[in-house]
């Protein structure tokens, strides 16, 4: 009997809980403005970034969150504070964020999309923060196994964070004709964005002009937008390319994942600075629980035909075993110390892919002592 009473009022305090929640929620969002869910499968981040850029620039209270490979908040006051998470990441997170932006005054929050599962990524949107202006970057082959082994798969999930009555912005082409549709049945209104006039800022100036229709929807004009975009700080690992003193580059892919935009990294790099005639070593940094996305990158080895192949991370014998008739050197290497950056040549150009998690900080802090970044 005790037992059942026991039970009987936690459960009582927990739907309570709930409903004061659900209340609360629903306050804070009334109190901000302004949304702009970010999702997509490459750049979500720097979009993320660009767009809290242009709109500070034209002079809103802004509050932003980027999930990427070290979560940050950027506060109404511009400061960058490291979100500190006690164990996986879950995406209530997100209402917290909310609560933050409201404590805070925003006009408008700018946040990443941190689900994966469809069904979480409608949740978040639709249950969570109803944001009235969704982003989604482009569509692109990742995380198989949550969102879909084909691409309009992966599409139909990203399209769950599309706003009803809103608007979504994308840089996508190939499937604004799927993403319109979604939209149109929401009752939203779908814009395709392009980067022209806008290389200048970028390697991807499909990222600038994304962030920059979405400023200027909010009454930013270009002029300012495109100076906060110019002075946005990136995201800490993301794309860079670097140079070692005996003349070697460097360009670190290690947050790019998939096989797609990995490569088109490396194409837009190497026209941009003039690299075609170096020597490719790939350094492929893999996940033990990304077994698909190893499979992917081996793939994208072959394709790349580099000289020499490092192998980092999981699967090593497994990666080397599956590379071992390309009839080059393929080492497999434990720590980042292991990485043999003093044989590399003038001629030498090393693409470093696969996963920044596991040896890729390491690798990345021991190329940040050792070279310097590529202007």
């Amino acid at each position: 009997m005790m037992l059942r009473m026991i039970i009987l009022v936690f459960t009582c305090m927990y739907l309570a809980y709930l409903l004061w929640e659900h209340r609360a929620v629903g306050r804070w969002r009334r109190g901000i403005p302004h949304i702009i869910y970010v999702n997509g499968t490459r750049g979500k981040s720097t979009v993320t970034r660009l767009i809290d850029g242009g709109l500070r620039a034209g002079g809103l209270r802004v509050f932003c969150k980027t999930t990427g490979t070290l979560p940050m908040t950027i506060g109404v006051d511009g400061v960058e504070r490291p979100i500190r998470r006690w164990g996986s990441a879950n995406i209530l997170e997100q209402i917290h964020i909310l609560r933050q932006a409201y404590q805070q005054k925003a006009q408008v929050l700018v946040i990443e999309c941190m689900a994966l599962d469809p069904y979480l990524q409608w949740y978040s949107q639709h249950a969570m923060l109803q944001a009235d202006i969704g982003v989604i970057t482009n569509v692109r082959p990742d995380h198989a196994a949550e969102m879909g082994s084909t691409l309009p798969q992966v599409c139909q999930a990203l399209c769950g964070t599309i706003p009803a009555h809103g608007q979504v912005f994308t840089g996508d082409a190939a499937f604004f004709p799927q993403i319109q549709a979604y939209a149109a049945a929401q009752g939203s209104r779908a814009v395709l964005t392009e980067g022209a006039g806008l290389e200048h800022m970028s390697l991807f100036p499909e990222n600038q002009g994304l962030a920059l229709a979405v400023c200027q929807a909010l009454g930013v004009s270009r002029e300012a937008a495109c100076q906060g975009m110019a002075d946005f700080v990136p995201d800490p690992f993301a794309l860079s390319v670097h140079r070692f003193p005996q003349g070697a580059v460097f360009i670190n892919a290690l947050s790019v994942n998939d096989p797609v935009s990995t490569k088109l990294a490396l194409t837009r790099v190497v026209e941009r600075y003039g690299f075609q005639n170096r020597r490719l070593v790939l350094l492929l940094n893999n996940r033990q629980d990304r077994g698909y996305r190893t499979r992917d990158m081996l793939a994208l080895a072959r394709e790349l035909a580099p000289g020499e192949i490092w192998l980092f991370g999981g699967s090593r014998g497994f990666a080397r075993r599956a590379l071992q008739d390309l009839s080059i050197p393929i080492r497999s290497l434990d720590k980042p110390s292991d990485a043999p950056f003093a044989d590399l040549g003038p001629e030498d150009l090393v693409l470093a892919a696969g996963n920044i998690a596991g040896p890729g900080m390491g690798l990345m802090d021991r190329v940040r002592k050792e070279a310097v970044l590529y202007v």
